[in-house]
């Protein structure tokens, strides 16, 4: 939102960076983002909470997904940990346990270092494709670095919240610039394209 009103910004962790002149705008803005944020889970009945902030986004995604195939209600506290109702417990126990050990070394997350690699070189290729969009080199670079992005864990320094979102923007740029016709999946044109990979630079701008 702030992008397309042309707001000038940085995010520093959970911390919004913007000029004074733009205050007025950004608070209209946040006051439209709460109203229509609304809670997944009802206040008043008892909850219960599952210590999953630190998971890979790939682990949290599929958690998420399985989730929604069982219908079970949830949210995601400040921490990135799940909420759900406490009656649904034992199926969600159920849903944990068919899942990877997130304490397995192969799903460990990776360092800081590693985290700002990755997230430079997506923030590089996305570059490259804000302007040529076809751009076959930096298709397959960004394609193999959101693939490594999804199995790193919440990096030291980073909010869940943020972090959930830029890969799930770095996923969803990803998604378009793979699709075709022959999966049955919709196509974007190079406009949407470009302006996609333009947005997701310049998130990752204060980042790298």
């Amino acid at each position: 939102m702030l992008s397309s009103a042309n707001i000038r910004h940085i995010w520093q962790g959970a911390s919004l960076i913007a000029s004074a002149s733009d205050e007025e705008a950004i608070d209209l803005l946040i006051d439209e983002v709460a109203g229509a944020a609304t809670p997944a889970l009802e206040i008043g009945r008892e909850r219960a909470v599952y210590a999953v902030g630190e998971w890979s986004a790939a682990m949290q995604t599929s958690l998420a997904d399985t989730l929604a195939v069982a219908g079970i209600p949830y949210e995601w506290d400040e921490n990135g940990d799940l909420v759900i109702y406490s009656e649904d417990e034992g199926r969600v126990d159920a849903i944990l346990d068919d899942m990877p050990d997130p304490d397995d070394e192969e799903l460990q997350e990776d360092d800081g270092q590693d985290a700002h690699e990755v997230l430079a070189g997506i923030w590089d290729a996305s570059g490259v494709l804000a302007k040529r969009p076809n751009d076959a080199e930096s298709v397959v670079k960004l394609a193999g670095l959101v693939e490594d992005l999804e199995r790193v864990g919440l990096p030291f320094g980073f909010e869940s919240a943020v972090w959930r979102d830029l890969v799930s923007k770095s996923v969803a740029v990803r998604d378009m610039l793979e699709a075709t016709d022959e999966d049955e999946q919709v196509v974007a044109d190079d406009a949407d394209l470009q302006e996609a990979c333009k947005a997701l630079h310049q998130q990752l701008r204060g980042f790298v």
